[in-house]
Order: structure tokens, then sequence, then C-alpha cells
């Protein structure tokens, strides 16, 4: 793969290796101690009980000694003297007849909505609340092992000979080195997995009887990682070895269980391009940002991970016909609408395509469609303190 996508950066990392020798840098006997307190320093730098000594050290660190008479005086901050700006003066009726002042109108705008828009590029995603009150039972060690971080990206499609835009941030994930590849599968969010999605254009209420299936892989370096847990699950990766064998330009490729890898036995490029895929055709581009220490910082309770960072917000679709709603309905192959396929909410649907009776006005098909993120991230770290590896 390395022939077709070149990537940026030669070093593959293998997990293993890298904490192996981070825990060769640091001291082994000290690695199961946390150091938090003025003791545990004074401990770490040799000085035993020398109070005196510890005391001088800390005068001649003070960041009071980086002052200086000759430096700019800082004026005190009082928060209840804030400069509030004064409100502009409103332009009178008889001098916004001026193309000059129309024109400073008009370019004052421009430069507000362009402050919005710069400001709407950064609130496209959600941080998670992370709520220290609920990690007093700590039961991971610092520095004992790694921290991977995955970003995903909503799935796209792709047309040969088109340029593609900056993908979309799904999720960002925290794992553990010593977690299988199947608990992040389990916690990746994706609106096929609330599927399958039969037609419904007789009966609007009916639910799928059937449960959507967990098969699925992640392309990492060269390997596929099936989930094949359970007998009704696909190896989706034969039909793409099969094809890369044809293929001058792609090497060999491996295949491996999900269930049975943990992330310690990955190698990888950090920043290069991976891919999951599930539910038959859903691509999920990701890539793993960071590999490093489980550092005193971390939420250092096993059960919260693979801990949830942050997500983007999804782009939601208008009804086709009211425009104000969001749509929660598929229609195709009908004939009463210019858009096929047409995506209209639920109020439009009854009252175009149904009589009062609820019978079918005209021939159609019905898909439900969901597209808002629906998660319980936040309500389930309240119940986080028993142990669970799956959502």
């Amino acid at each position: 793969m390395d022939n077709v996508y070149c990537p940026r950066t030669e070093k593959v990392i293998s997990v293993s290796d890298a904490l192996a020798e981070f825990q060769n840098e640091l001291h082994p006997e000290r690695l199961d101690r946390i150091v938090d307190s003025d003791h545990d320093i004074m401990e770490a730098m040799g000085l035993g009980g020398n109070n005196a000594e510890f005391d001088r050290l800390l005068e001649s660190v003070d960041v009071g000694q980086l002052s200086s008479a000759k430096d700019v005086p800082v004026r005190t901050f009082v928060p209840h003297k804030i400069c509030v700006r004064p409100k502009p003066t409103e332009i009178p009726p008889k001098a916004a007849k001026f193309n000059c002042v129309r024109r400073v109108t008009a370019r004052k705008s421009a430069k507000d909505q362009r402050n919005v828009d710069v400001k709407l590029r950064y609130n496209r995603h959600k941080y998670m609340e992370r709520k220290q009150h609920l990690e007093t039972r700590k039961d991971l060690i610092p520095f004992r092992e790694m921290v991977l971080v995955f970003r995903f990206y909503e799935p796209f499609k792709y047309k040969a000979g088109r340029r593609l835009g900056h993908p979309k941030l799904s999720q960002e994930y925290y794992v553990l080195s010593s977690q299988y590849l199947t608990e992040l599968k389990d916690k990746i969010f994706c609106h096929c997995d609330t599927g399958p999605f039969y037609e419904i254009s007789e009966d609007r209420t009916a639910k799928p009887t059937e449960k959507p299936p967990k098969s699925g892989f992640f392309f990492i370096h060269d390997t596929f990682y099936n989930d094949l847990r359970e007998d009704a699950n696909h190896d989706y990766s034969g039909v793409v070895r099969k094809w890369a064998e044809r293929q001058s330009l792609i090497g060999e490729l491996k295949t491996k269980r999900m269930e049975d890898t943990r992330f310690i036995d990955l190698q990888f490029r950090l920043g290069y391009p991976q891919l999951y895929q599930h539910q038959g055709n859903c691509e999920h581009l990701f890539v793993i940002s960071d590999c490093r220490l489980l550092a005193t910082t971390d939420i250092l309770m096993r059960a919260r991970y693979p801990w949830l960072n942050s997500y983007g917000f999804s782009r939601d679709v208008p009804c086709n016909i009211c425009g104000h709603c969001q749509a929660q309905y598929i229609v195709q192959n009908s004939t009463r609408h210019i858009f096929d396929p047409a995506y209209i909410c639920e109020n439009c649907l009854v009252t175009y395509h149904y009589t009062e009776e609820g019978d079918k006005i005209g021939e159609f098909e019905l898909h439900r469609y969901t597209l808002t993120m629906v998660r319980a991230e936040e309500d389930d770290e309240d119940d986080s303190e028993e142990p669970s590896t799956s959502q």
C-alpha cells in the first residue's frame, strides 16, 4: 500500500516495542509510584528528610524571581470595571440615502459575518466532559501501558477523477494497549448500525425484526483484522485480498482475527490513513494520531476506556417539502416528487403521501432515515463505576 499512497513518515511504530523502550528509559523501581507530593519529590531527588535544602531549591526556582524593576507595570484586572463598548449610534434615515453611508454599512456587515463564519469553523465538534468524581476507584498504574488515540471520519462517496474535500471528524477515542480491537469496534457509532432499513411504506411503525450483522474489519498497515466473533459474520476482506493479488503495486496482505488481537500487537505509522469497514460497504477512514505512555493526568479507571474524547456534529438534512423540519424518511420511485430520492419529515409524509384513513397515495418506496447522532456516553458515565467493556 505504500506504493499507492506514499507515507510522509517512514517510521513504523510497534506498540509493544515502544512500551518496552519507554520502560527501559524510566527507573523500573519507581514505575509503581505516583509522584504527587513534596515528600515524593524529595525522595525522587535523593534529599531524604532534608527539608531546609528542599526549601532552598523551591526558592531558587520561584517564578517571582523572573520579575524586574524595569518591567512594564501590569494593570490590575478588576472584573466589575470592564470597559464596555458603547452601543453604535443609529444611522438617521436621511443619512442612509447617501452611497458612502451604504457602502460603510455593507462593509461592516460583511466583516461581522466573516467573524461569525470563522468562529463556526471551530465549533463543529464537542469535547466530552470529564467527571472527576467518578474516578475515585483507580485501577490503572501510570507508565505501565500505552494510550492510543484513534480519530474516525465520516464515510463519503468517492468517484474516480474527482477531488475529495476535507474529511469530517466523526469521533475520537482513547484506548489502552491492553484492550482488544473488538472493544473499540463495539464503541464506534455509525448510523448504518441502526438498520437494517427495510421498505416500510405499508406500515411506517414497523420495526426491524433482525439484528444488524456485526461483520467488519480494521485495515491497519498491511493486515486485515476481521470481526469473526459470531458464526453469521462474514470476512469482508476476502474479496479485497483476491483483488490485491492481481495488482502489481500492492504487496502481500495479511489477515488476523479482531477478537484475538490487542492494540499492543499493532504496527502502524502515525497519521497514516487506515480503514474501518462494516455493514457491507460503509467505509470510515481513521488515523492513529498519538501513541504514548499512560500518564498520571489520564483517566485511571479501566472501565472508562475506550474513552470518547470528542465527536463531530452531524449535518442536518432538511425536509424537501417544508424545509423547516429535519428529514426522517427517504422516499424513492415516487411520481409526486421532483427529487429522487426525497428526504421528508413525518408531518409532510403523512399529509402528502397518505390519506386520512392511512392508505397510500400513489406508488412509492419508503425507508427510515436516521442522521442525528444519539449517544448515551454522558449518561453512561454515571454508571461507569461498574466494569464494562462493551457499549
